[in-house]
């Protein structure tokens, strides 16, 4: 009677292990979870802020005369938006070759929206500072269906920022097409 007992107890305990073994969530990669933010940051598009303040010193002809804080607004806002994300010399990039909110203004001079419906990130195996993805986006233009394409592209990150980012779109002549207007 005891053994049966102990026996009882051992497939219990076995059991409850198993099952708090495999209800455990897998950790996270935090560095996945920067660069899934960024992402959808730069590609739900366009951001409605950022073109008010990029446009907005354009309709003063004063402002643009003057020169001094010239878009200072917008780029406070890039700045704000973008920070928490990227390591200082990352952003500075980002900013300073107009990546930041690239699609946003795209979007907004060609007419369309973006939205990311899914973003699927893997270490590099290699290189494990680089994080290769694929974003799948919706992509509407005004009066026409939706339309679902999808993005690649390199994350570098150091100490849980992204240190760059960079969007294959060379072979892409739909992701052109978003970016630079109709191709010829």
């Amino acid at each position: 009677m005891h053994r049966w007992k102990l026996g009882i107890a051992i497939v219990f305990i076995l059991g409850s292990l198993l099952v708090a073994g495999c209800s455990k969530p897998e950790p996270q990669d935090e560095n996945i979870e920067v660069i899934k933010t960024v992402l959808e940051i730069d590609l739900n598009a366009p951001d409605e802020e950022a073109i008010r303040l990029l446009e907005e010193p354009y309709k003063s002809k004063e402002a643009e005369e003057a020169g001094e804080g010239f878009l200072e607004e917008y780029y406070k806002y890039q700045k704000e938006t973008y920070e928490p994300y990227f390591t200082e010399s990352g952003l500075e990039q980002f900013i300073m070759t107009n990546q930041a909110f690239m699609f946003h203004r795209r979007a907004d001079q060609h007419g369309y929206q973006l939205e990311v419906k899914n973003i699927e990130v893997e270490q590099n195996e290699v290189t494990p500072t680089n994080y290769n993805f694929t974003v799948t986006l919706d992509y509407e233009m005004k009066d026409e269906d939706k339309k679902e394409i999808e993005m690649s592209g390199i994350a570098i990150v150091r100490d849980g920022k992204v240190a760059k980012i960079t969007y294959h779109i060379r072979n892409h002549d739909e992701l052109k097409n978003l970016l630079y207007g109709e191709q010829k």
